[in-house]
């Protein structure tokens, strides 16, 4: 397993991102009390973050060069709080055709538990310059 540069706000939250393994690709994060909302949870913001970043990257994998494929939806059900420990992301590509990928990612508490599950539709385009 290689890790991968960070920055931004994948960063900011404190992803670990572990890379592509096979087809999937993984992110871990160390939960902390700014993960948390005011009922003592892993925010469900992060678990969004982490979903939509582990699919985003997956897919990736098989982008041209200056190709960007921006998510066009995320769905998301949570199914399990958790509160301190870590998170492990997964995402794999499903579909992909020349235009679209269909995604899908799951997160898993250290302790084994299914904590959420997500799915992406993202669209390639050509990639604009940063301003």
């Amino acid at each position: 397993m290689s890790s991968e540069e960070v920055g931004g706000f994948n960063e900011l939250l404190g992803m670990e991102l572990k890379g592509l393994i096979d087809d999937t690709y993984v992110v871990e994060l160390a939960i902390g009390p700014q993960h948390l909302h005011v009922r003592g949870g892993v925010h469900g913001g992060v678990y969004l973050s982490l979903l939509d970043t582990v699919m985003a990257r997956a897919s990736r994998a098989a982008l041209a060069p200056g190709q960007y494929q921006p998510t066009l939806e995320l769905k998301t059900n949570f199914l399990n709080a958790v509160q301190s420990g870590r998170i492990i992301a997964k995402g794999r590509v499903v579909s992909r055709t020349r235009r679209t990928c269909y995604a899908e990612g799951e997160l898993i508490s250290d302790q084994g538990q299914l904590l959420a599950r997500g799915s992406a539709t993202m669209i390639v385009v050509e990639a604009r310059p940063a301003n």
